[in-house]
């Protein structure tokens, strides 16, 4: 007998949206990444500071700017192509769908309300009276993402063999380890971990977007992960 999934919990950056970094992205939009932020990315690389005072360093750039300002460079991200027709099918299947980011609250607070989801989870800038106060509050650790899977599975009363999780790189590894079916979309930095997920699906361009003269990556994955099948199309 097939197993029966109940939920699809999908990584944000780089899964759902071409922006590989939510972080990197607004530096880069505001000219800090090349200076400082450039630099505490790597310095946790290296190991030298932890994840929390990464992000502590990375919000403190932001200190005394308005929270607004930020929402409108996260709005203008746009989706991967597909995603609300791919969210559409798995809701069809009766099944729950959830977003967990290592990115930020002022991106998947619009994720969750534009696609109807039934859970997301993210770390989220402190602002008072909608002024940032340089602060952040980490809900959601690199490499610990699969803590929060266990958090929706105690939420909705979900057995973590009954979740599918969808990601892109090797932070979403636990999140995998923590699911009872996992796909790695398109990953970035897993192909020194083949076996990090049961299935590897790879982005292909095979089709032309005449009207904007440009290539458009289009992706079709199914899988008999359920008794009756489920189709999980992003193209």
């Amino acid at each position: 007998m097939s197993p029966i999934y109940r939920a699809v919990l999908f990584d944000l950056d780089g899964t759902l949206t071409p922006v590989a970094s939510v972080w990197r992205h607004i530096h880069e939009r505001l000219g800090l990444w090349e200076g400082e932020a450039l630099r505490h990315q790597e310095a946790f690389e290296r190991g030298d500071i932890s994840y929390e005072e990464f992000c502590a360093r990375d919000a403190a750039h932001w200190k005394g700017m308005a929270e607004s300002d930020l929402r409108e460079i996260t709005d203008a991200i746009p989706y991967r192509p597909g995603v609300h027709e791919c969210i559409r099918v798995l809701k069809q299947q009766g099944m729950l769908v959830g977003v967990i980011s290592t990115g930020l609250t002022l991106l998947i607070e619009r994720v969750m309300n534009e696609l109807d989801l039934e859970y997301a989870i993210a770390n989220r800038l402190v602002a008072k009276a909608g002024v940032l106060t340089g602060e952040v509050k980490v809900n959601v650790e690199h490499g610990r993402k699969g803590e929060a899977v266990d958090l929706f599975c105690g939420q909705f009363g979900v057995d973590y063999r009954e979740v599918i999780t969808v990601g892109d790189s090797d932070g979403d590894i636990s999140m995998f380890e923590h699911s009872g079916f996992s796909v790695a979309f398109n990953p970035a930095s897993m192909d020194y971990q083949p076996n990090a997920a049961n299935l590897v699906y790879v982005l292909t361009v095979s089709m032309t977007d005449a009207s904007a003269n440009t290539t458009v990556a289009v992706v079709s994955a199914s899988a008999d992960i359920c008794a009756n099948g489920v189709f999980i199309s992003i193209d």
